[in-house]
């Protein structure tokens, strides 16, 4: 059976300062960005300094790690200046060049929905893909078989998603009538096509469900890892008496090859 965890009320200070540095460094290339950014940012960095203390602690600095989503850098340059070797993929990493060469990281562009990642089978140690599996749509089969591809016998997938079993989700089915934990509506997730060129989430998936997709893709899941918090006080009760209904998991997941 997988370990299960949870996560702390607070990340580490230090962590949190580095990815809040971070933020401040990273200059995107448009003034569209900038903004995007600067929100994200804002909402995001306490994610973000436990991302950072989850990968501590699940890998070693020898090791070669590879970031899917790695746009707006934030996990890709606070896990570079804490001195992991980490290669980021995205979609339009052009979006933040300039950053990119200023900082200098490696992210190479692919999107993972439809090519092969340009990477060597077996050449990463660490595949850290959060927050980017509720919004695949085409096939996740072939993205997973392509991130189990380009890591070692026993490597490991570090993969953050909502958690639709939580305690928000069974408040949304039983009282709103709605399938989901933290999207917005169907149609806009879609129409985020047009103006994106990718999409908001496509649906999103128990632990039972995400745990039987990565077993059927070669994965053997080793812990889960119970996430987030909410604002109201009664939420925030009945999550800390039970953490499987925290609105984010991370499931650590090792190769097998």
């Amino acid at each position: 059976m997988p370990r299960i965890e949870k996560e702390k009320s607070w990340p580490d200070s230090t962590r949190l300062a580095l990815v809040q540095k971070c933020a401040k460094d990273i200059e995107p290339d448009s003034a569209d960005s900038k903004s995007w950014l600067q929100n994200y940012a804002r909402a995001h960095s306490h994610r973000i300094a436990f991302d950072v203390e989850i990968v501590e602690r699940y890998s070693a600095k020898e090791d070669v790690i590879v970031e899917f989503g790695s746009l707006p850098l934030l996990l890709t340059a606070s896990l570079k200046t804490l001195g992991y070797s980490v290669q980021g993929i995205d979609l339009d990493p052009n979006r933040f060049a300039a950053a990119i060469c200023r900082l200098d990281l490696r992210v190479l562009k692919c999107d993972v929905e439809t090519e092969r990642l340009p990477l060597d089978a077996g050449s990463c140690d660490v595949a850290i893909f959060n927050e980017l599996f509720e919004h695949l749509r085409i096939n996740p089969i072939f993205t997973m078989g392509e991130v189990h591809r380009i890591l070692k016998p026993n490597g490991i997938l570090l993969l953050s998603t909502p958690n639709l079993r939580s305690l928000e989700g069974f408040v949304n089915f039983l009282f709103r009538n709605k399938a989901y934990s933290c999207l917005g509506s169907i149609y806009d997730e879609y129409k985020k096509l047009e103006h994106l060129g990718h999409m908001g989430h496509v649906r999103e998936y128990t632990t039972r469900e995400v745990s039987e997709f990565l077993s059927r893709c070669g994965f053997r899941l080793q812990t889960f890892v119970f996430r987030g918090r909410y604002d109201q006080i009664l939420a925030r009760q009945v999550v800390r008496l039970i953490p499987s209904l925290r609105p984010f998991v991370t499931y650590v997941a090792r190769a097998n090859k």
